[in-house]
């Protein structure tokens, strides 16, 4: 599931999954999300931070991710992953070297270092 997290400024997209991520999240949840921050915005931040409750991702929205990828390419300024999971954060770190802004892949215990790299004016 993915859900919408507060708090954080006007040209950011941030999620939070846990359990089971679907391609109806992806459908309901995070497309109409970016959609309408580039409606104001050229370009804007992603925050996604994956629970300790986080069980996995469906073939879905894996795809779903991919389709994302390729149409919102240069979308992003910067991106930051908050994730304990060990295959999510290899898979962040190798698509982290193909997408061409700012991406940091960080633990759930550096929260706090996650947020104030990812409050910085993008390079």
């Amino acid at each position: 599931m993915l859900e919408l997290k507060a708090g954080f400024e006007h040209d950011t997209v941030a999620v939070k999954a846990s359990g089971v991520i679907s391609a109806q999240d992806y459908e309901e949840v995070l497309l109409p999300a970016i959609e309408a921050k580039l409606r104001d915005h050229a370009s804007i931040r992603l925050w996604y931070e994956f629970s300790a409750q986080f069980e996995g991702i469906s073939v879905g929205a894996l795809w779903d991710d991919a389709v994302l990828g390729l149409f919102h390419l240069n979308d992003f300024s910067r991106i930051a992953i908050v994730a304990d999971d060990p295959l999510m954060r290899t898979m962040a770190k190798t698509l982290a070297s193909m997408i061409p802004c700012s991406v940091r892949v960080f633990g759930l215990a550096e929260l706090n270092d996650a947020k104030l790299w990812f409050e910085q004016t993008p390079s």
